[in-house]
């Protein structure tokens, strides 16, 4: 195998000099941020710790940024290709397409969000940009004073095994799911780059609808045909693939029309799934991009409470959120209101995650489940950090002015601690009431949670 050399190497490695040389440009930069700058940074950055796993397997691969950014790299990626195309390119070409696993590691781990994960809605399910917009918003991007930090890319589409998959591949892609709001999450290692827009639909796709079928059920197999005529009525060009069927009806209302009887419970036996081939539903309308814009401001909306770190994050790192659509690279506007409470937000995203489409069967509880988990350990990690979040004590003092005794404190965010105090801290017996509903009523040491205690979610379980 011939000797793997980054794309443009020559621009890459000059963009790595120039930024280490001149005391005039290095003044002008704020200072990195590090561990030590603030309690609260470790707790936060080790929640990306599952995601370093993922990432050291190879279960999840990054673009190189450069590999995308570096001029001429049109000509030679033209259209997105899937993970294991990059792969055979990787091979073939010897050119370097993905960060290794130690690389892809020290991005996360940088403090300065060098990997960008983006955040789309595919447009088909064969391929997610069947027109190529989204990839040239990504290299415009890239190529932006806003993009200039970053070093890789999670692309779902590249970044993770496609279909057909092998029985290995099936793995590493069931690793990569349980770290998806991880990957947009990260407080200090990924930056998200949002592509709310979703391109038009080409003219050749009007009219097309897939019917994905059971294995070994009455549709499963080219002589149903006519069974299928017989539920959907006039269609053209039909064509069985393993697992599914495509056919195209002759205008776009005649397919939606189509779809929707279909979709009616009992109406087409055999079939799990009955849908447009071009996927034009709203970013907002979609499960999944519902949930990664969520987590992608999770921890930042949690920052009002936390001022000091707040500050931090703001002047030392760039932006979280980078809209890529329309007239071009821009900083997110802040879409949560400052008087709404963790409590309240909690709740209206999981009730907007209930309310989106999701085309596979099961992912939505499994996707309310990580956005609830993700809530529950930034909370608590922010709790941690030594930072005391606004809200107002009610109870007892020591000689110190430090809180201790019996008291209750309402913090901002919507969370209550009513309980037993020492030095200032939550110690001995008490009941903490987050924000999203979840209780925990028992024993703590140090504002930990250690000794016996009971924990109760949101929805009862406990």
């Amino acid at each position: 195998m011939p000797e793997l050399e980054p794309v443009s190497k020559l621009v890459f490695d000059a963009g790595i000099v120039s930024d280490d040389a001149g005391a005039e440009e290095k003044g002008s930069k704020p200072a990195a941020l590090t561990a030590a700058d603030h309690k609260g940074i470790p707790l936060l950055a080790a929640l990306d710790e599952a995601l370093v796993a993922v990432l050291r397997s190879g279960a999840i691969k990054l673009l190189r940024a450069e590999f995308l950014r570096a001029d001429g790299s049109e000509a030679m990626l033209p259209k997105l290709l899937h993970r294991q195309e990059l792969e055979r390119m990787e091979l073939e070409r010897g050119i370097c397409v993905f960060l290794t696993p130690e690389d892809a590691v020290a991005a996360l781990r940088s403090l300065r969000r060098e990997v960008a994960g983006l955040t789309y809605g595919w447009a088909s399910p064969d391929h997610p940009d069947v027109t190529g917009e989204y990839l040239a918003n990504v290299r415009r991007f890239l190529r932006h004073p806003l993009g200039e930090h970053v070093t890789a890319l999670f692309w779902d589409f590249s970044s993770l095994p496609q279909k057909p998959r092998t029985e290995a591949e099936d793995e590493l892609f069931s690793q990569s799911l349980k770290v998806m709001g991880d990957v947009y999450a990260s407080a200090f290692g990924t930056t998200v780059i949002r592509h709310r827009s979703v391109p038009s639909q080409p003219a050749e796709l009007d009219g097309e609808v897939v019917i994905l079928v059971e294995k070994g059920g009455g549709l499963d197999g080219a002589s149903a045909e006519a069974e299928l005529r017989s539920a959907l009525g006039a269609f053209e060009n039909p064509r069985y693939e393993e697992g599914r069927w495509r056919v195209r009806f002759a205008t776009y209302a005649a397919a939606e029309e189509a779809v929707e009887a279909a979709t009616a419970a009992g109406a087409l036996p055999g079939a799990t799934a009955v849908f447009l081939f071009y996927n034009g539903r709203p970013y907002l309308a979609r499960g999944w991009t519902t949930f990664e814009s969520a987590v992608s401001t999770e921890a930042l909306v949690r920052l009002a409470y936390f001022p000091g770190l707040g500050k931090l994050l703001e002047e030392r790192l760039p932006p979280k959120v980078i809209e890529i659509d329309g007239e071009g690279p821009r900083v997110a506007e802040a879409e949560d209101r400052a008087d709404e409470g963790m409590g309240p937000r909690n709740k209206r995203v999981i009730a907007a995650i209930k309310e989106a489409t999701f085309t596979g069967k099961g992912d939505k509880p499994v996707v309310v489940e990580l956005y609830r988990e993700y809530a529950v350990k930034v909370n608590i990690a922010m709790a941690r950090s030594g930072e005391v979040p606004k809200g107002e004590y009610e109870g007892e003092y020591n000689a110190a002015g430090e809180r201790e005794g019996r008291g209750v404190m309402r913090f901002a965010n919507g969370n209550v601690y009513d309980g037993e105090w020492k030095a200032g801290l939550p110690e001995g017996r008490g009941v903490y009431r987050y924000a999203n509903g979840e209780v925990y009523d028992g024993e703590f040491k140090a504002d930990k949670r250690e000794g016996r205690g009971v924990y109760r979610l949101a929805d009862g379980g406990v």
